[in-house]
């Protein structure tokens, strides 16, 4: 399924949940201590939150089942993990700072990691021996 299809079926499910109920998207916000139209921008599927946490709750303020809200935990896993994933439509998708730039993982860039190992490493590209000046000394 594509990145779409995957934020548009966990969309679908919070507007479920939301129309169970007769509250305004402010008033659930309100209930949840959210903004309203972050709310709104998950439910029309804008956004997919960093975290589940929100989300489950609003589907308990909504009345949702066990069985539901593990699909909506379902759901927002494959859309959370759809929005990570670089764009196969030839747009380039910008990284988020801190993470790989073609695949959106933690980590350093090529170039930064050289910075991050020793000075030995450098010329190496493998690990340096400890220096024995910072070696455990026998007592």
């Amino acid at each position: 399924m594509s990145e779409q299809d995957e934020v548009a079926r966990f969309a679908a499910l919070l507007r479920e949940f939301k129309e169970r109920t007769d509250r305004s998207y402010g008033s659930l916000a309100r209930r949840l201590g959210m903004n309203t139209s972050t709310l709104h921008r998950y439910c029309a599927g804008d956004a997919v939150p960093v975290d589940f946490a929100p989300v489950e709750r609003f589907a308990a303020l909504c009345g949702a089942t066990r069985e539901e809200r593990l699909e909506l935990h379902h759901r927002w896993l494959l859309a959370a993990e759809a929005r990570r994933r670089p764009r196969t439509d030839g747009v380039a998708r910008e990284a988020p700072p801190g993470t790989e730039p073609a695949t959106g993982t933690p980590g350093a860039s090529r170039a930064s990691g050289r910075a991050a190992r020793g000075p030995a490493e450098h010329a190496a590209g493998t690990r340096a021996d400890p220096d024995p000046a910072e070696a455990p000394h026998a007592a």
